[in-house]
């Protein structure tokens, strides 16, 4: 009995980075707001090499050809198949749980001052307590495509109706002009260590809200790559960083695991564990050792305003 095989090929062509790597400088954006601090006019350019993927496509000029148009090869003809890689399982033992996880490029040193994305947006929420915010990126960072995807992705993160909104204390609403209640800021991973901003006392790659300055600054690197406790989830880290950094403006502390397996709150140091005992080695004053450890979560009300 014959078995049909199809052997398909597919060479898929990697996008190039962000970052001019020859230059080492990101595309230049005009600055819309005031610098606040001025690190240095060096860029740097992290680069990890990509992976090669594979990825089918149809409908297209090239398209894989079915298997009705492909010979059915015969079992005799000893065709070898490899086996695809098993996507369980965690990152390698030598990355700790704080560590920055492998992956895309980014530039590590920025110029240390912010443009505003302009965008605006209608009040979300009902809340009577009302915020304002913008949304800005710090110059020499990257390109003005990516400002825009970094903008939607915070609006549908504080939109969503999992995030602070559900539950009934808050309204939030983009601007990009006059002073806002915070300033949602993506930040380089070399500015961002400043003293001055979010600092380096623990030293992991770490996003935080500085009052004083009014910034929510997320980290660039973690942005770019996440954290090994969302275990690849990269989506969902993003929108987990911006609900926890934006959670200190609005004025809440941090918590830790409270129910051993159960969703960890979202002003959980999630970047660095969802385990209370390895938190606790990096706060051994707030968090009790205690064998806790919490599933990754990136919202406020995971089940809505209902839950």
């Amino acid at each position: 009995m014959l078995v049909a095989l199809t052997v398909v090929v597919i060479v898929q062509a990697l996008r190039a980075p962000a970052v001019d790597t020859a230059s080492g400088t990101a595309p230049t954006v005009a600055a819309d707001a005031p610098a606040t601090v001025t690190v240095g006019p060096t860029t740097t350019v992290v680069s990890t090499a990509a992976p090669s993927t594979a990825a089918s496509t149809g409908g297209a000029a090239g398209a894989v050809p079915t298997d009705d148009s492909v010979p059915a090869p015969s079992l005799e003809t000893n065709t070898t198949l490899s086996t695809a890689p098993n996507p369980n399982g965690k990152f390698a033992s030598q990355v700790k749980s704080g560590a920055l996880p492998p992956g895309g490029s980014f530039v590590a040193t920025g110029k240390g001052s912010w443009h505003v994305v302009k965008g605006t947006g209608k009040p979300v929420g009902t809340g009577p307590e009302k915020f304002t915010y913008s949304v800005e990126v710090e110059d020499g960072i990257q390109s003005a495509a990516a400002d825009k995807e970094f903008a939607e992705a915070v609006d549908a993160a504080l939109a969503d109706q999992r995030s602070w909104i559900a539950g009934g204390q808050f309204t939030l609403q983009r601007v990009d002009s006059g002073t806002p209640s915070f300033r949602v800021s993506l930040t380089s991973q070399m500015t961002i260590r400043d003293p001055s901003l979010c600092g380096y006392s623990t030293p992991l790659e770490a996003s935080c809200y500085n009052r004083t300055v009014g910034r929510v600054m997320i980290n660039n690197a973690r942005w770019t790559r996440g954290a090994v406790s969302f275990n690849g989830d990269l989506g969902l880290y993003r929108v987990y960083a911006v609900n926890h950094e934006v959670g200190h403006a609005l004025g809440f502390g941090h918590q830790f695991c409270t129910e051993n397996g159960g969703l960890a709150p979202v002003m959980m140091q999630q970047s660095f564990s969802t385990s209370n005992d390895e938190l606790h080695l990096l706060d051994p004053q707030s968090v009790a050792a205690d064998h806790r450890v919490c599933r990754f979560n990136a919202f406020p009300y995971p089940r809505g305003s209902g839950g």
